[in-house]
């Protein structure tokens, strides 16, 4: 699934095709292909990324937003490239005067009226993003509280609390915070809460910086049995709320 980096990463690409260019916008979901007529001709007034979505603003008032989760990805054509991927698995293509960018095997597209997403509770309802200029930690604190039985490794998958940690992060950031991932939110100090923010700020940006590079900041994901590489003890995994958790049981007590 593409967390918060990545989508962040894929939007620059695509802002640099897209961002306030005319375009044609073929969609092929059969939901969606009644808009196709509407949507021959419009222009891009942003594109945006929030948390795990992209976010595509139309002239219009209408917002296209696509969520990758497992199986989506993007790709940028020039005009008359040959693609490598089947106009099969295609979702949405945007045509310009010199590209083509297109939607593969997104689950999620989705088009709305502006305000309409923003009182949306499903997708317009997400907590700050810390790779947003407003993010805000004030926010990601009362979300965080707002439920103190939860335990804080459901907590930070909740995109409600904070938008864009998945799986990998969440685990490298309760690792790097030493917290268990099955403490109970109301267990937390304030201290243990800043040490929260602080190594999921960091985290974020770490990723950002070595996109496409070895992610030696990933420590123990996928690192079942394998020493700690902090003390040396065997890195544990469990289940927690339906994905594969890892954890230092010594480090994170």
């Amino acid at each position: 699934m593409a967390e918060g980096p990545l989508v962040h990463y894929y939007t620059k690409q695509l802002k640099r095709i897209l961002w306030g260019k005319d375009v044609q916008i073929e969609f092929r979901i059969k939901t969606l292909n009644e808009k196709n007529p509407l949507l021959k001709n419009t222009h891009i007034q942003d594109v945006e990324a929030y948390g795990k979505q992209f976010r595509i603003h139309l002239s219009d008032g209408h917002v296209l937003l696509i969520h990758l989760m497992m199986w989506g990805s993007w790709r940028i054509y020039r005009k008359g490239e040959t693609w490598d991927k089947p106009i099969k698995q295609s979702r949405v293509i945007f045509r310009t005067d010199s590209h083509e960018v297109v939607v593969f095997s997104a689950p999620v597209v989705k088009l709305f009226k502006l305000s309409e997403l923003q009182n949306n509770p499903k997708w317009g309802n997400l907590g700050p993003d810390p790779l947003r200029s407003d993010f805000s930690s004030k926010t990601f604190f009362r979300r965080l509280e707002e439920n103190p039985s939860r335990e804080i490794g459901e907590a930070l998958l909740d995109q409600r609390v904070i938008a864009g940690v998945g799986n990998i992060l969440r685990i490298e950031i309760l690792f790097r915070s030493h917290i268990y991932p099955r403490r109970k939110v109301s267990s937390l100090s304030n201290r243990e809460k800043e040490k929260l923010l602080y190594w999921t700020l960091l985290l974020f940006k770490k990723w950002m910086k070595q996109m496409g590079k070895r992610n030696d900041w990933i420590l123990i994901y996928r690192r079942n049995g394998k020493p700690c590489p902090e003390c040396g003890t065997s890195i544990q995994f469990f289940r927690q709320a339906g994905r594969i958790t890892y954890a230092c049981p010594n480090c994170q007590k």
